[in-house]
């Protein structure tokens, strides 16, 4: 019980940060969406997207505690953990995108944007920790 107490509680806490992130990406995309590519394109958060984000935050948090937080891969070093990461966190958005596939196609469109911007930013933000890292000489500790 006492480890996976010490799994979900770094889970909940990333997760809520990636649902914030996730739901402001969103409505920053929709919204520059709206202002520059698609004037006519009237924006709301559907309700499926939040439930979706919900569900995606979860994922991608257990993703990365369970991956990159030494719980599953111990002695991997961190790059190769990352790029198993990051190569989960595609497949993961992919299956969000062919979840909105029946819906309107501004929706879908707006959807890659906001994917390819998460992946884009944890990418960089883990490869800027990796550099980080690898000059300093220091060892990743919690």
């Amino acid at each position: 019980m006492k480890k996976l107490i010490q799994f979900l509680m770094p889970v909940k806490t990333l997760a809520a940060m990636v649902f914030s992130g996730l739901m402001c990406a969103y409505v920053a995309a929709g919204a520059l969406y709206g202002l520059i590519i698609y004037p006519a394109f009237e924006y709301t958060v559907p309700f499926i997207f939040v439930i979706q984000g919900v569900v995606m935050s979860i994922v991608i948090a257990a993703l990365w505690e369970y991956l990159l937080g030494g719980f599953w891969i111990k002695k991997m070093r961190y790059l190769p953990r990352l790029v198993i990461f990051m190569a989960s966190m595609t497949v993961l958005l992919t299956l969000g995108l062919l979840a909105f596939i029946p819906w309107h196609t501004n929706e879908a469109k707006l959807w890659l944007i906001v994917a390819g911007f998460f992946i884009a930013a944890i990418g960089a933000f883990s490869i800027i920790g990796e550099a980080y890292y690898r000059l300093t000489g220091k060892k990743y500790t919690k």
